[in-house]
């Protein structure tokens, strides 16, 4: 069944099957295994063991090849998209003029494909509501972006509220230049990690070979010996799991999840259920420090929603609007920011009340902000909430680099395993020269 998983997935990222094909790369990676166990003095079964975890690991080693691939186009075709759409959707105005437009200008491929078929199903669909909503919900699942679904959401309200809309287009444009501006350095990060995991697996085992090597040269053979052949063994299927946990950690593309938000919900729980009861129970340090870094990622997404809102709504309606797209993790607030409001809505103390157990600064100064303009104080309305998109722009920005720093978290790790294992290695060859040496000179008394 995993196999046929496997297969499915690498059909699903563009990989053609043949028998042909496969065979001749199959090939290929036992000729490799055949020279690798041949430098490192491996025969018999030590060889044919080396081959056969080649053979297993190769397909994975594919899907990680073609996943990067795959997550680098939608990268590329999500991005121009959106550029497009916001351009053409600027002169206007409406879902599907700005559909056909982004379609005569985009090559041929995935994306268009998904823009015909959204074209197809607002002009052929009669009788139903929302209809260029589930259009556009289409793009959104072949390409699951956030920053695709908020724009889409914005070009929804504008049709169908009106409404001056031309500075929310620019503030957009500045946040899709600023997340492809991330992307785009994320992949160079990701390129610059797997060659420093690859030089450091490759030095580890030339410098394990180069001891034994030494050791023959100086007719102090070690590399019959069968610890010796186990260990080199060992260590060469180590490595190689190793480069491949690290390629297929940054196989992961730009539009794949990398947080667990019921778990995060938990975590959320147990701490209010500990302030709560005025009692710290265990784990309750690294529970509270895991979510608050969680809501300074999810904030300014929650933030950008109201603020495109706030462009046909007032403040409490647009808080309220915002609750069924907003991330899991702030809905309990939210749900209690909502009740506040609703008993206290000219209160400031319901939006200084929100997220105030995590004592983020930002939050803080963006919620006083949003209550300054529901009183209609602190200066032009438009202009305020101007203030706000760009206030939420550079917090988004910073969240997504804190994004971008946790999914590669733990490769440092990865990088300093082969040296592990390559000490382990030479451990044990210096332990058999050592027996070797006092070996021979026994024999020669």
């Amino acid at each position: 069944m995993k196999r046929k998983l496997l297969w499915d997935e690498l059909y699903q990222y563009g990989y053609v099957f043949s028998w042909k094909k496969s065979l001749g790369m199959y090939g290929v990676v036992v000729a490799f295994a055949l020279l690798l166990g041949q430098y490192f003095h491996l025969d018999g079964i030590y060889l044919v063991l080396l081959c056969g975890w080649c053979a297993f690991l190769f397909p994975f080693f594919l899907r990680n090849l073609y996943r990067n691939r795959y997550g680098q186009l939608q990268f590329v075709e999500a991005n121009t998209y959106m550029e497009q759409f916001l351009y053409s959707f600027q002169k206007s105005g409406k879902v599907l003029v700005t559909l056909k437009d982004v379609e005569k200008l985009l090559a041929k491929g995935r994306m268009h494909t998904c823009i015909r078929d959204a074209i197809t199903y607002i002009e052929k669909t009669y009788g139903e509501n929302q209809v260029e909503a589930k259009a556009l919900s289409r793009i959104e699942q072949e390409y699951p972006l956030q920053q695709m679904a908020t724009m889409h959401r914005f070009a929804l309200q504008v049709e169908q509220n009106g409404g001056e809309y031309g500075e929310a287009i620019l503030l957009m444009l500045d946040a899709r230049r600023m997340w492809a501006d991330r992307e785009y350095e994320l992949l160079k990060e990701k390129k610059r990690k797997r060659t420093q995991i690859l030089v450091s697996v490759v030095v580890s085992l030339l410098l394990c070979s180069a001891f034994v090597y030494v050791a023959n040269g100086i007719s102090m053979t070690i590399s019959d010996y069968a610890l010796v052949k186990v260990t080199t063994l060992a260590t060469l299927l180590i490595d190689l799991w190793i480069f491949y946990v690290a390629d297929k950690k940054l196989a992961s593309g730009s539009m794949e999840k990398t947080c667990d938000e019921k778990d995060l919900l938990r975590q959320y729980e147990k701490v209010k259920r500990c302030d709560a009861a005025g009692k710290r129970e265990l784990g309750y340090g690294i529970a509270k420090r895991k979510v608050t870094r969680a809501l300074q990622k999810v904030f300014p997404q929650w933030l950008l929603e109201v603020s495109l809102l706030l462009q046909s709504e007032n403040v409490q309606v647009a808080i309220m609007e915002s609750y069924e797209e907003a991330p899991l993790l702030l809905k309990p607030e939210l749900r209690q920011l909502i009740q506040d409001l609703q008993q206290k809505p000219t209160d400031m103390e319901p939006y200084l009340a929100f997220l105030q157990t995590y004592a983020l600064p930002e939050v803080q100064s963006s919620m006083k902000m949003l209550y300054s303009l529901s009183e209609g104080t602190g200066g032009n309305a438009s202009s305020q909430i101007s203030d706000i998109i760009r206030r939420n722009q550079l917090l988004f920005d910073q969240a997504q680099k804190m994004k971008n720093e946790d999914a590669l978290g733990g490769l440092y790790a990865l990088f300093l395993a082969p040296q592990l294992t390559g000490g382990a290695k030479m451990l044990v060859d210096m332990v058999m020269l050592f027996y070797v040496m006092m070996a021979s000179s026994i024999l020669q008394m």
